[in-house]
């Protein structure tokens, strides 16, 4: 068989090869759906994310915190909290990622020292109600000119079921 007709031969063979396998379907893995969250289930406690101010709608005087030995500018910020308005808008003032999604929270306690509208302890409640979370920090310097204030202490986010993550933050408050 001169060379062509095999080239032709071996090239007809591999097109219908092909063209057999392309009906074949490969099974879908399910996609969750909107209403789906990882909050939800009762196996899994509720996952800090990390954020930049690019991604929330807040910014200004307020308190954020961190991990301990980052850099909020490259590696992103557990949370922020807004000085809250005078008259108390309903709008939460706190933003945190937490499973992938920025989340709304509103202040529902503010013991202890005050400073820069921050309390040692303040426990938020995101707006939908599904989680809680509790700042405990101390005031470790205070910067001059515009009064900032170092901070450390634990972030604890409490999940729909009871489930919690914890973590050691540094951070600051001021303007």
């Amino acid at each position: 068989m001169p060379a062509i007709k095999q080239f032709i031969l071996i090239s007809c063979c591999a097109f219908c090869l092909a063209a057999c396998n392309a009906n074949t379907t490969v099974p879908a893995e399910p996609t969750p759906s909107a209403t789906d969250s990882p909050v939800e289930t009762a196996e899994s406690a509720p996952e800090m994310d990390t954020f930049t101010f690019d991604e929330v709608d807040i910014r200004g005087c307020g308190m954020s915190l961190w991990a301990p030995g980052s850099d909020p500018r490259s590696d992103g910020i557990y949370l922020f909290n807004g000085i809250e308005p005078p008259n108390g808008a309903s709008e939460g003032t706190m933003r945190m990622k937490v499973d992938g999604r920025i989340v709304k929270f509103r202040r529902t306690v503010g013991e202890g020292e005050e400073y820069y509208g921050q309390f040692n302890r303040q426990v938020f409640k995101s707006l939908d109600g599904n989680l809680t979370v509790t700042v405990d920090t101390e005031v470790t310097a205070t910067a001059e000119p515009e009064e900032v204030r170092s901070v450390k202490g634990t972030l604890t986010l409490v999940g729909p079921n009871a489930q919690e993550t914890s973590a050691e933050v540094v951070g600051d408050a001021g303007c």
